[in-house]
């Protein structure tokens, strides 16, 4: 046990020098990892307010966390969605690593419930919503550093896939391709492709005619002054087949 004094009262008491068996067994399921070296997870939920008597806290690894979530996310956004700009990947994954978003994690997790703080801390009241954040980020680094990145990008995708698809089905209206391709996953269709039928006028006047096929069905084509907009086009019109072709229960608007 470690002594601290309540500056309040001028009394000391005691602090566990670690976290307490049942604490450290709630996370490792929340996590879904049963740590190797439980320091790191001990570390994780250490709050700043404790530094003068455990010499560590959750900052390290936050920083460490912050990365890993931030590579996992652009990662899956990369991939997930190839027709996306960079603009509207950043949209998403901006919305996705939030301090708004990892503090709800962090308050589905309990993460709060395990913390170590000083009892100055606990006094203030309700603890604020960056520090379930912070330790969110730093459980996210205390798991890549035990069990490697594989581990930790199935718990980020997990625990964050349904943000990400809430947050992708926000994207501009104009981004029809991307749209499409959500869609189709989502109904476990395949991944449309565009087939470029015909290109008429002079060059400074060009003009295109492409169709979307999915799956070797031909959806109606679509023209634009570019292969860029008449894809979209294009993509926009597969789009309305196939949802009015829905039942109501089944649409996803």
């Amino acid at each position: 046990m470690a002594k601290i004094r309540d500056e309040n009262s001028g009394r000391d008491y005691e602090l566990p020098d670690s976290l307490p068996a049942t604490a450290i067994a709630a996370m490792e399921q929340a996590l879904g990892h049963a740590f190797a070296d439980r320091q790191l997870l001990i570390t994780a939920l250490t709050h700043p307010s404790m530094i003068d008597m455990t010499k560590v806290s959750y900052e390290r690894l936050e920083f460490l966390g912050d990365a890993v979530l931030g590579l996992v996310i652009a990662e899956h956004l990369y991939r997930r969605f190839p027709d996306a700009d960079e603009g509207e990947l950043t949209r998403i994954k901006s919305s996705v690593v939030s301090r708004a978003a990892l503090a709800h994690l962090g308050k589905r997790l309990r993460v709060v419930d395990h913390l170590r703080l000083a009892k100055g801390m606990i006094q203030q009241g309700p603890i604020p919503r960056s520090v379930a954040s912070n330790a969110t980020e730093a459980l996210i680094g205390a798991l890549y550093c035990d069990a490697g990145i594989d581990k930790a990008r199935d718990f980020v995708l997990a625990q964050l896939g349904d943000l990400i698809r809430r947050s992708s089905t926000k994207r501009q209206a104009t981004n029809h391709k991307s749209l499409l391709q959500l869609h189709t996953q989502q109904l476990g269709l395949g991944t449309p492709t565009y087939e470029l039928l015909a290109t008429a006028g002079p060059d400074h006047e060009r003009t295109f005619e492409v169709r979307t096929v999915l799956n070797g069905r031909s959806f109606p084509s679509a023209f634009g002054a570019n292969k860029k907009k008449a894809e979209q086009r294009a993509a926009k019109n597969a789009l309305r087949e196939l949802k009015a072709e829905l039942p109501p229960d089944d649409d996803d608007e």
